[in-house]
């Protein structure tokens, strides 16, 4: 799929379709012939109240989640559920979820919880230099001291943990983040500081990002271009500059009369 100026996207959904009944004429489609596309150098937020389906959407990207129609291809070329997925497709496309503490093993170090997809990737583990050296970089650059190498997800913050998961995405050089509601469990002042972590790390590393929230402060933040989901289907997509000046459908218009309320209040 092509993009504006002739980009080629890295990832592409297309027509997607979800429905969690067995009686599809019973209720509506989860995710209804949704379809958008991000190129390798952008970040692409996915926003919508909750139940929308832009969970289901990423979900879906990633392999986590069976589509009944559509499809999703990388690199062009359709992929399916993360089992029937090649193990290089796997390690690039990584997802960072909202609650960073669940996501990680308690009883692993954090050392222990970025070594392990090494393990499981043994072609994307360092070479030439230790594990250890390669891990202590990774929590430098993203803002973690090596000394939490030894210590367990129960004994870092909020943010410490999100920090944590987004190196172990990381030591898989992925080529697309997801990212779904990855800062909306934390504080403030902690979102922008990791929304900054990934907008460095998207121009270092030459990241795509694929973020789901529903908060559109956060949009503003971090976002080259917005897709708004409501019930299901996608009902807009522009850049962030054109949808906080020019939104063109009513329900964008209503989330961001919405997010202004909440400002001023």
């Amino acid at each position: 799929m092509s993009l504006s100026g002739g980009d080629v996207s890295l990832i592409e959904v297309r027509d997607l379709v979800v429905n969690f009944h067995r009686r599809r004429a019973a209720k509506p489609n989860a995710v209804d012939g949704v379809s958008f596309a991000v190129r390798p150098d952008e970040t692409l937020a996915v926003v919508g109240e909750s139940g929308s389906g832009k969970t289901t959407v990423a979900r879906c990207v990633v392999g986590l989640q069976a589509q009944q129609g559509g499809a999703v291809l990388f690199d062009g070329a359709p992929v399916g559920p993360v089992a029937k997925r090649s193990p290089a497709t796997r390690r690039a496309i990584q997802m960072v979820f909202q609650d960073p503490a669940a996501s990680l093993n308690p009883r692993m170090t954090v050392r222990s919880i970025i070594g392990e997809t090494w393990r499981t990737h043994p072609s994307a583990a360092p070479a030439g230099r230790s594990w250890d050296a390669a891990i202590d970089e990774l929590l430098a650059d993203v803002g973690l001291d090596a000394g939490v190498a030894t210590r367990r997800p129960t004994a870092l913050s909020g943010g410490q943990c999100q920090r944590v998961s987004i190196a172990r995405a990381l030591a898989l050089r992925p080529r697309l983040l997801v990212c779904d509601e990855a800062v909306s469990a934390l504080d403030v002042s902690v979102q922008s500081q990791i929304l900054r972590l990934l907008a460095g790390l998207r121009a270092d590393r030459g990241l795509a990002i694929l973020f789901i929230t529903h908060d559109l402060g956060v949009v503003r933040q971090i976002a080259d271009r917005v897709a708004v989901m409501h019930q299901g289907r996608l009902v807009e997509t522009a850049t962030a500059d054109d949808l906080f000046e020019r939104p063109g459908h009513p329900y964008t218009r209503k989330l961001l009369d919405a997010a202004l309320d909440l400002e001023g209040a």
